[in-house]
């Protein structure tokens, strides 16, 4: 299993999640896929894989208070592409202590790696010729007691380095979640939010000791790949407004399930394409009772569904809880020669006791995060933790704690 949450609680929520990449080079089918292996390799474009200096760099806010105890706080691979501050303006890395420069800090932790698809002999997955990408990701997150310290945001710069022009390209989220036990999922989506999610067929026995019940995991593109529009358009992209544009949302959600012999994995590029585009591995559309005749498999919300006869499209309307995997899109788009696209996303947990419930609280997580991404994560600092103490007397206990978050402003 991959994602542990919440942390230390030795219970897992996705066991498997990567980005996908499809689109056509001259006509001809071709992706960059993760599922339980990788068809990317480490390093950039044209780059050496097997270079161990490759690696994914770690860096903390906390780092600012003593740089030289971080190698790569010191070692910050910016002639790679991981965003610094200039904080000197001479365009060349000089760390703190004995320079001013830093890593460029987007919340209290910050990943940073380099990969990419030319080596046609990683793609071993659907087994096509490369793209000619290469992806550089940032990943962060916030160290706070509130919603905002249960999000992994993830940006990805996706730069066309290979000289082809790309044509109908579509970006995926593809995550095989397990909330807890894999056997007992169900998962669906919000169309206006941009949501995917996963959810639980009741209570989940992995999780049922926690506190919270068991828990709801989404995935939502707060920044889409960007496409032209009309005049009157701007979108946002590279920190910047980009006028006569739009940023696509989620276009498609597709689900398909372990073992199933319809709802199932594809085989090959057509296959994934297929399902990119929000239809069955066949190419036909997902049935009507699952889509309403969309794009989008299960947009229903699981706390408004009453039985299989309603028009509430969710998951357990035409399938037993099991292992699910989901795909969420966006596309199509085109890439020219060195073409770059930045996309933005979350992964989000919420649980409020009930599985239907934990769907509802994600979804207004789900909006925090939104708002976060709206001001470009410039957060208010959470409020100062009180301490509290306790005594225990007959029949009661008393809590105490201190004013400290009284006094708290922004």
């Amino acid at each position: 299993s991959g994602m542990e949450w919440p942390k230390d609680n030795y219970t897992y929520s996705v066991f498997a999640s990567g980005v996908w990449y499809a689109g056509k080079v001259d006509g001809d089918l071709r992706c960059a896929t993760a599922e339980y292996g990788p068809e990317m390799v480490a390093g950039p474009y044209g780059s050496n894989s097997s270079d161990a200096s490759y690696k994914i760099w770690k860096v903390e806010k906390s780092d600012l208070a003593d740089p030289l105890l971080s190698y790569d706080f010191q070692n910050w691979p910016v002639d790679e592409g991981a965003p610094w501050v200039d904080v000197d303006g001479d365009g060349i890395y000089t760390p703190l202590p004995n320079g001013e420069d830093h890593p460029e800090f987007v919340g209290d932790q910050v990943m940073w790696f380099v990969r990419n698809d030319g080596d046609a002999t990683a793609h071993t997955i659907f087994q096509t010729l490369p793209l000619g990408l290469e992806v550089q990701t940032t990943i962060f997150g916030f160290n706070r007691p509130d919603a905002f310290g249960d999000m992994m945001f993830v940006k990805e710069l996706v730069i066309n380095k290979g000289g082809n022009q790309i044509n109908d390209a579509y970006i995926g989220l593809w995550s095989d979640p397990d909330l807890g036990d894999a056997g007992d999922d169900f998962v669906g989506c919000d169309t206006t939010l941009g949501l995917g999610f996963c959810w639980n067929d009741g209570v989940d026995a992995e999780y049922a000791n926690y506190s919270g019940g068991t828990p709801a995991v989404g995935y939502d593109f707060f920044q889409g790949p960007i496409v032209p529009g009309v005049v009157t358009d701007t979108a946002f992209a590279f920190g910047r407004n980009i006028p006569g544009y739009i940023n696509l949302s989620m276009t498609s959600f597709s689900k398909y399930i372990n073992g199933d012999p319809v709802y199932t994995d594809p085989n090959d590029v057509v296959e994934v394409y297929n399902y990119m585009q929000g239809k069955m591995r066949d190419g036909s559309d997902f049935p009507e009772a699952a889509t309403g005749g969309s794009n989008y498999v299960h947009p229903g919300n699981p706390s408004d569904n009453v039985d299989a006869y309603d028009n509430v499209l969710v998951d357990p309307d035409i399938n037993a809880s099991g292992d699910r995997r989901f795909l969420m899109n966006a596309g199509p788009f085109n890439m020219a020669p060195m073409d770059s696209q930045e996309v933005v996303f979350a992964i989000m947990h919420a649980a409020a006791g009930e599985a239907a419930a934990s769907v509802d609280l994600l979804k207004q997580v789900d909006v925090l995060a939104q708002t976060a991404y709206d001001i470009q994560f410039q957060l208010p600092p959470a409020p100062p933790e009180p301490t509290v103490t306790h005594n225990v007397q007959a029949d009661e206990v008393n809590l105490y704690w201190d004013d400290l978050a009284e006094t708290y402003s922004i």
